[in-house]
Parts: C-alpha cells; sequence; structure tokens
C-alpha cells in the first residue's frame, strides 16, 4: 500500500493558496529549497505535475486541483480529529459550541442553547464575532453551530449549510410615553426619535426601506447592533426601536414598553449554520429539528 505524506500535503496546499513558493516559505517558515523538494517529492510520488508556471505564477494543473480538494479534506478532518479528541466528542459527554452574530436578539440564542442544554445535558460554550470570524471558526471545526440573520449560500462553502428555523414580523416598540404615535402610524414616525441597528444589520436594511417606501423621515438618534442596548434605551423613553416581538415580550408585560405598530411587509429570518462533520454533534441534529416557530410568539 502506497502511503501519503501529510506534510507533503500540508506544503502543497500552502503553495497552491499563496501562490509561489517564496510566499509560501514565509508563512511556514520553511526555507524555499526544502520546499521545492517536497513538492518535487509529492509530484513524483503521484506521477504528476502539480503546477504549472503562468506570468511568474504557480497555477494549479487539472491534476493539481484534484490533488487539492483532497488535501482541503484531509486537512479538515485532521483538524476535526484534534477537536472531537480535545473535546471528548466520542464520550458521553457533549460539548456544544454556538456562535452567534452581535445583531442576534440574546432570548434566541438562550432558547436555543436551553433547548440543546435541556435535551442532551451537554456542556454549552457560547461567542459573539462578526460574520466573517465566526464562519472562519466553523470551517475551522472550532464551532458546532452559528446563528445568524443571513444565510450562508452553498455554492460558496459546499461543506457549510443553512436552515431557516425563524420567519418573524417586525414591530415598532417604545416607553409607554410614545403611546400617542400608534394614531396615526406608521406617518407618526415623522421626525420621531428612532434607535436601529447599525448599517450592516439586515433588519436595518428592511427599516430603512420600509421608511424609504412610506416616505417617512424619523429622526434617527442611535444606531447600535445590540438588541439588548436597543431595549434599554427604549425603556428610558429615548426613541422607538424595531425589533420582533419575541424580543420584547417580558417588557411589554411589565408595561415597560408597549407596541406602536407593525411594519407591514418586513420581516426578519434567522438560520442556523452548520458544517458537514464526520462525527456529528448529537446536539445539532435536536436543534436542527425542533420547532422554534412553536416555541417563540409574534
Amino acid at each position: 500500500m502506497k502511503w501519503i505524506n501529510y506534510h507533503h500535503l500540508i506544503y502543497f496546499k500552502e503553495i497552491a493558496a499563496k501562490g509561489s513558493i517564496s510566499k509560501a516559505s514565509q508563512s511556514l517558515k520553511v526555507g524555499q529549497p526544502a520546499l521545492s523538494s517536497q513538492l518535487k517529492n509529492l509530484e513524483e510520488y503521484l506521477g504528476v505535475q502539480l503546477f504549472e508556471r503562468k506570468k511568474r505564477k504557480l497555477h494549479l494543473t487539472e491534476a493539481g486541483q484534484v490533488a487539492l480538494d483532497y488535501a482541503s479534506k484531509i486537512s479538515s478532518l485532521g483538524q476535526e480529529l484534534i477537536e472531537v479528541i480535545d473535546d471528548k466528542s466520542f464520550t458521553k459527554e457533549l460539548h456544544l459550541s454556538v456562535g452567534a452574530l452581535d445583531s442576534i436578539p440574546k432570548h434566541l440564542i438562550c432558547d436555543i442553547v436551553d433547548f440543546a442544554h435541556k435535551k442532551t445535558n451537554s456542556f454549552l460554550s457560547i461567542y459573539e464575532d462578526t460574520a466573517t470570524g465566526l464562519l472562519n471558526k466553523l470551517l475551522g471545526h472550532k464551532l458546532d453551530l452559528v446563528i445568524s440573520d443571513h444565510e450562508i449560500s452553498n455554492y460558496l462553502h459546499k461543506d457549510i449549510f443553512s436552515k431557516c428555523i425563524l420567519k418573524k414580523p417586525i414591530y415598532a416598540y417604545a416607553s409607554p410615553k410614545f403611546t400617542y404615535l400608534d394614531d396615526d402610524f406608521p406617518f407618526s414616525l415623522n421626525n420621531t426619535p428612532c434607535i436601529v441597528p447599525t448599517l450592516h444589520s439586515k433588519i436595518r436594511n428592511e427599516v430603512d426601506q420600509y421608511f424609504h417606501t412610506q416616505k417617512i423621515k424619523p429622526k434617527l438618534i442611535t444606531e447600535t447592533q445590540d438588541t439588548a442596548i436597543q431595549k434599554i434605551l427604549a425603556t428610558r423613553g429615548e426613541g422607538v426601536i424595531f425589533l420582533p416581538e419575541f424580543t420584547t415580550i417580558d417588557l411589554l408585560h411589565d408595561e415597560s414598553l408597549v407596541k406602536i405598530g407593525k411594519l407591514a411587509d418586513v420581516h426578519v429570518e434567522y438560520y442556523l449554520i452548520y458544517g458537514k462533520r464526520m462525527i456529528e454533534n448529537p446536539a445539532i441534529r435536536l436543534i436542527l429539528n425542533q420547532d422554534f416557530e412553536t416555541l417563540l410568539p409574534g
């Protein structure tokens, strides 16, 4: 039986990523002669040419592209093996690592991880980061699941999948002193102080579009991605906020906030993003199969 040298694949993968031996040499901290020798050994072992030089840059041959696909999968499996051993995912002690965008309501994050904990008694790790940071952690097997308000296309990452778990309408909320705004909603929002998410938010795009089509010009006083901060400011009477109902249910019950009106045809969707794994965490399958629409009002 022929055996592949794991280091050869790592070096080959880095050369392909950098497009040159010199740049790969710098990132790997391996001398160029040694790296060239390792690449030559791999090509001789496989019996094919992996690169061809065009305009001072190395380009993958057809055989090289096939080899790179396998090298990437082997590298990914190697990282998964390390994580599985470190987290003891093969034992009865489950560990679930969940990432969430800072725009995701804390209610939703808590409901998802609480459901997983009650069903599997798993130890939970929860992280917040940017979309790019979370996706990189997911691809590197440092996260099991990501909660997002954006879908990830499978065409961009063939081993990454998205499932929509919630689609909720958006309402306007404010402290009781703004109750009068419901009389002529949504036009009552003209020149009214409003607190909105930051520009990279899906809800912000939807709300801005709504204002534009309705020809409404609110007075934007604050933008923050954190929904907890939005609600604190709203309960203090600073202005109107725009959220799905399940995120404000407690504040409505104790009358810290009142519902001003519904933004017609404005919705927010929430997705679970997960990757293909050789050993699947059973908590993920339970979460994916759960109907969160029935659990969360509004």
